[in-house]
């Protein structure tokens, strides 16, 4: 006795199943591939209000959601959980991010927000020199934990590097003399200023120390595709005058 197997019955159910599945494969990937921003409170770019988020880089990436045709994916997190969980995830952005050389091949660099100078401030009435590294290096220095400016400070020999988790927590060990200055990115501290409350007259600038600039970035396992589609809407947004006007908005502020 023989036995012959019929393909073709079996054949139609075979392709209906591996096309759902194909399907179902491509349906999962462009969702996974999708691109969820991270920020800390870091004004101008990026703080939460009463109102709700604002900030140059937060109004970029709600333009650049609405030309891809999406609605704007972004959680807050602390600033040194946000960077780490960026730079170890599959689909993360984070901003604003500072583009140095250790950080250089741990992400993709995707988005140009500014060029900012780190300056150390003080309070008004302090006699500490804020024009001379020699008398700042023995002093209490303040800085925003999980900056990579912090390696400013220790190759040029400070001695006592507070970290604060947040601007406003920075602002507060200065005005109430638990540090004797800060090191910051001068438009972030001085925005910081005027959104938590603090009194511009209380605060002068010193020398700057080192530079940087300030990127939206993302995961390095970032679908090619998804990266494509937010550097297109940026590239929009730069044909029609809208990145040239949140820069005037935001970093053009009268001091």
């Amino acid at each position: 006795m023989s036995f012959v197997f019929n393909k073709s019955r079996r054949q139609p159910m075979t392709v209906v199943l591996k096309a759902m599945f194909s399907a179902l494969l491509i349906a999962n990937s462009a969702s996974a591939a999708e691109l969820e921003w991270l920020a800390g409170e870091l004004p101008p770019f990026v703080w939460q209000t009463q109102g709700g988020p604002q900030g140059l880089a937060y109004e970029l990436a709600t333009q650049m959601s609405t030309k891809i045709g999406r609605p704007l994916s972004m959680t807050f997190y602390p600033w040194a959980r946000a960077v780490r969980m960026a730079e170890g995830g599959p689909n993360y952005g984070v901003f604003p991010l500072a583009r140095t050389p250790d950080r250089e091949a741990q992400f993709k660099w995707l988005i140009p927000l500014a060029h900012v100078n780190y300056t150390f401030f003080g309070r008004s009435g302090s006699k500490v020199d804020l024009d001379a590294l020699a008398a700042l290096r023995g002093q209490r220095v303040g800085v925003l934990r999980g900056s990579p400016i912090i390696k400013n400070l220790q190759a040029e020999k400070f001695r006592h590097i507070v970290q604060a988790k947040d601007y406003k927590e920075l602002l507060r060990l200065l005005a109430e003399d638990m540090i004797a200055a800060a090191y910051a990115g001068e438009p972030m501290l001085r925005a910081a200023i005027d959104e938590f409350k603090f009194r511009p007259q209380d605060f002068r600038s010193g020398l700057n120390l080192k530079s940087a600039e300030l990127y939206m970035a993302s995961s390095l396992a970032l679908d090619g595709a998804e990266e494509e589609r937010w550097l297109q809407a940026y590239r929009d947004l730069q044909a029609d005058g809208t990145v040239a006007r949140l820069q005037k908005k935001y970093l053009q502020r009268e001091r």
